[in-house]
C-alpha cells in the first residue's frame, strides 16, 4: 500500500513538470514573438522583413542587396543603439556626419522595396530612437502604404536616388517629413503630410515630383524650396500652415492645380525664386502669393478668393500675372518698393483692386474690374501703364494720390 502511494506521487510530480515546462515552452515562444527578428549593422544579401522586426543599431543595405518590407510590418527600435554607422558628407562649410549618433538609421546604398497595402500598412513605431531612413546612390526604391510618425527628418533621400514614395503618411516629424538633396528626384503621390515643422524640403539641384498629396498644419513651410531645386507640385492640397510653399534660394517650382488653402502665406518667395503657378485655387490666405527681393514669376490661370491679399510684390520683384479671377480679397493685388509687374487679363471683383505704392512699376492692361469700390490706385511715385481695361459697377476706376 505505500508502495502504491509512492508511485502515485511520483507519477503527479512527473504530470506536474511536463506541464511547468509546457507552459514555459509557450511562455517563451510567445516572448519571441513578442519581440520578433532583431537586427543591427549590414544587410550584405537578400532580405524580407515581415511581421514584428527590432533595430537595435544602424542598419545598412549594401549596394548589391535588396530589403524588402512586408505588408503588415511594425519596426520597432531599441531604446539604446549597439551599433552606430558614420557617413562623412563634404559642404561648403566642411566636413560632417549627416547621420545622427543618437539615433538608429537605415541606410540604404543598394535597393529597399516596402510594400505594404491599405488593409496592412508598414508602421515605424514612434520611438525616441527613431532615426528614419537616408537614401543614397541611384538604386531604385519604394514606399507604398507605409505609416511614420515622429523622430527629426524620418526620409533623406541623397544623391541621384529616385525615390517613389506613394499611398503613405508623415506625421509630427521634428525638422521635415521628406528632405531631398543633390540631385535626387523621384515621385510622391497621394500622401499625407500632417504637423511637421517643414512637410517637404527640397534642396541643391533636387527635381522631385509632388502630386495628389495633402500637406497641412505644418508649424514652418509645407514644401520649402531652396538652392537650384525645381520640385514639380500638382493636385496637391496645401492647408492650414505658416507657409504653404516657401520658395528660396534660386528655386524654380513648378505649381499646378493645387488648392492652397487657409494657410499664413498662402505661396512665398524671395532671393532670387522663380515659380510658375499655373491653375490653382488660392484661398482665405492672409497673403496669397508674396513675392520679395530679387523673385519673380507668372502666376496664370488661377482664381483667388477671400485672402487678405491675393498677390503682392516688394523689393525689387517681377511678377507677371495674367488670366486669372480675383474675387473677395481685401486688396487683389499690391505693388510696392521697386518691383515691376504686368497685370494683364484678369477678371476682378472686391473692395480694392489693384494697388501700387512708393516707386513700383507696372502695365496694367485687359482687366476687367466690377463690384470694386476703388479699380486703381497709384501712390507716391509709382507709374503704370492704363490700356483696355473695363469697368462695371465700380465707384473709383482711378485714384491718382502720387507725388507731383
Amino acid at each position: 500500500m505505500r508502495l502504491k502511494n509512492i508511485k502515485i506521487e511520483t507519477m503527479k510530480k512527473t504530470v506536474y513538470a511536463i506541464l511547468i515546462c509546457a507552459v514555459a515552452g509557450v511562455a517563451i515562444s510567445a516572448a519571441f514573438k513578442s519581440c520578433g527578428r532583431r537586427y543591427s549593422g549590414s544587410i550584405a544579401k537578400n532580405t524580407i522583413w515581415k511581421g514584428k522586426i527590432k533595430l537595435t543599431g544602424d542598419i545598412v543595405v549594401e549596394r548589391r542587396a535588396t530589403l524588402t518590407v512586408e505588408a503588415g510590418t511594425r519596426i520597432y527600435y531599441a531604446r539604446k543603439a549597439d551599433n552606430q554607422v558614420r557617413y562623412i558628407r563634404e559642404e561648403a562649410a566642411g566636413a560632417f556626419n549627416i547621420l545622427q549618433n543618437n539615433k538608429i538609421e537605415i541606410l540604404v546604398e543598394g535597393k529597399l522595396k516596402i510594400r505594404g497595402n491599405s488593409k496592412k500598412p508598414v508602421k515605424f513605431m514612434e520611438s525616441p530612437a527613431f532615426g528614419g531612413i537616408v537614401f543614397l546612390g541611384n538604386n531604385p526604391a519604394e514606399i507604398s502604404f507605409a505609416k511614420f510618425t515622429g523622430g527629426d527628418v524620418p526620409i533623406r533621400v541623397y544623391g541621384e536616388n529616385n525615390l517613389i514614395l506613394s499611398d503613405s503618411s508623415i506625421r509630427d516629424a521634428e525638422l521635415a517629413g521628406i528632405g531631398y538633396w543633390d540631385l535626387a528626384a523621384g515621385k510622391i503621390t497621394n500622401c499625407i503630410f500632417e504637423n511637421c515643422r517643414h512637410a517637404i524640403g527640397v534642396a541643391d539641384f533636387a527635381a522631385p515630383e509632388i502630386s495628389s498629396s495633402s500637406v497641412r498644419f505644418s508649424k514652418m513651410a509645407g514644401i520649402f524650396c531652396e538652392g537650384n531645386s525645381a520640385p514639380v507640385i500638382s493636385n496637391c492640397k496645401i492647408e492650414g500652415n505658416n507657409a504653404g510653399i516657401a520658395c528660396g534660394g534660386i528655386s524654380n517650382p513648378v505649381i499646378r492645380s493645387c488648392s492652397v488653402l487657409g494657410n499664413g502665406a498662402g505661396i512665398s518667395l524671395w532671393s532670387k525664386a522663380s515659380a510658375l503657378i499655373d491653375g490653382c485655387r488660392i484661398m482665405k490666405n492672409v497673403s496669397g502669393v508674396l513675392f520679395q527681393d530679387e523673385s519673380a514669376g507668372k502666376i496664370k490661370g488661377s482664381v483667388l478668393i477671400s485672402n487678405g491679399c491675393a498677390v503682392s510684390a516688394a523689393a525689387v520683384s517681377r511678377p507677371a500675372i495674367m488670366g486669372n479671377v480675383f474675387t473677395g480679397n481685401d486688396v487683389a493685388v499690391i505693388l510696392r518698393d521697386n518691383s515691376v509687374s504686368s497685370v494683364n487679363n484678369n477678371t476682378i471683383t472686391g473692395k480694392e483692386g489693384i494697388r501700387i505704392s512708393e516707386q513700383a512699376r507696372c502695365r496694367i492692361i485687359g482687366n476687367s474690374f466690377s463690384d470694386c469700390e476703388t479699380a486703381i490706385k497709384l501712390m507716391n511715385r509709382s507709374r503704370a501703364v492704363l490700356r483696355s481695361n473695363s469697368m462695371s459697377s465700380v465707384k473709383n476706376s482711378l485714384v491718382d494720390e502720387r507725388v507731383k
